[in-house]
């Protein structure tokens, strides 16, 4: 197995360090698969996984990368925002694909964690990341770990396709309050991330329905055929997830955890991750100099 070529390698440093700011990264609660049939690779079971730790002692077992850093948006918080300069790199679908497969069979992850910045518009962004998905599970039979991370404003087709392919969704819910929000990322829409995450929690909702109707209907065959019930479909089975960036803005904890209240109680998120704000290169004055302690970040967990 060739290890990745120099121009790839320069690629994966950046944009592996470029998604070191999405904490939003798990792969708890999915269903079980593996390979011991001698079809398709990969396993949603850590068993011989081989974990790294970050600087911070988080824990990584999924290739966490960003299909480009590039991004038409201007998130004042964000270190991949178009006015911020930063080297950039865009991976095509088949280098995502191919590093996936090779550390897999290296034995150093069980899964990806794919986001993106936004090239040209959602919807064409989304399709690369979903044309991502669709390629290991279909052509390669992967059948690992997947989190995808999704663009609201992308078409609910894209959406109901990641789901698809992926164990986990999240989309961003970015900041605790829409006035943060209007503040700091005037492009973005919280009533449309609020919308998509309604949308993934219907999509959710009614394929766990119809796997409990499935398995509820009794088992029918064709004469001489060996019983076999239908499998449901099936659709991002560990539920969807949200990143909110804490310190970047006045909200207090109180304000946060009520944010957070209303998310799990309206979408059945499986968890809301909080990410200290980190300082960034040539940052507007509307951003705080320093991160907040990590104990505050500790402390939402706990209260969470």
């Amino acid at each position: 197995m060739a290890p990745p070529s120099e121009a790839l390698q320069r690629k994966l440093a950046v944009l592996a360090d470029a998604a070191k700011y999405d904490a939003s990264c798990a792969s708890s609660g999915t269903t079980k698969r593996d390979s011991t049939t001698g079809r398709g690779i990969g396993s949603t079971e850590g068993s011989g996984i081989c974990h790294s730790y970050a600087p911070d002692g988080r824990c990584i077992s999924l290739l966490k990368i960003l299909l480009t850093n590039f991004c038409t948006y201007d998130c004042l918080y964000c270190v991949n925002r178009v006015s911020s300069n930063v080297p950039r790199a865009r991976f095509t679908v088949d280098e995502v694909v191919q590093l996936t497969l090779d550390f897999y069979r290296r034995n150093c992850i069980e899964g990806l964690f794919l986001s993106s910045g936004i090239i040209r518009n959602p919807d064409y962004t989304m399709e690369q990341v979903v044309e991502v998905a669709r390629r290991l599970r279909e052509e390669h039979d992967f059948r690992g770990y997947i989190h995808l991370k999704t663009i609201p404003d992308a078409s609910p087709e894209l959406l109901q396709a990641a789901g698809r392919y992926a164990d986990r969704l999240s989309i961003n819910i970015e900041l605790p309050t829409t006035q943060g929000l209007e503040t700091l990322a005037p492009e973005k829409d919280s009533a449309a991330i609020r919308r998509s995450m309604a949308r993934l929690r219907l999509h959710i909702d009614d394929a766990k329905g119809e796997a409990r109707d499935a398995a509820a209907a009794p088992v029918t065959s064709l004469p001489r055929g060996t019983p076999r019930r239908a499998t449901a479909p099936r659709f991002a089975p560990a539920g969807q997830s949200t990143q909110m960036i804490v310190g970047a803005d006045a909200a207090d904890d109180g304000a946060i955890l009520a944010t957070s209240a209303t998310l799990y109680g309206s979408y059945r998120l499986r968890r809301v991750y909080y990410s200290a704000f980190s300082p960034i290169p040539d940052a507007t004055a509307a951003l705080p100099l320093q991160a907040p302690p990590l104990v505050r970040e500790h402390r939402l967990y706990q209260a969470d």
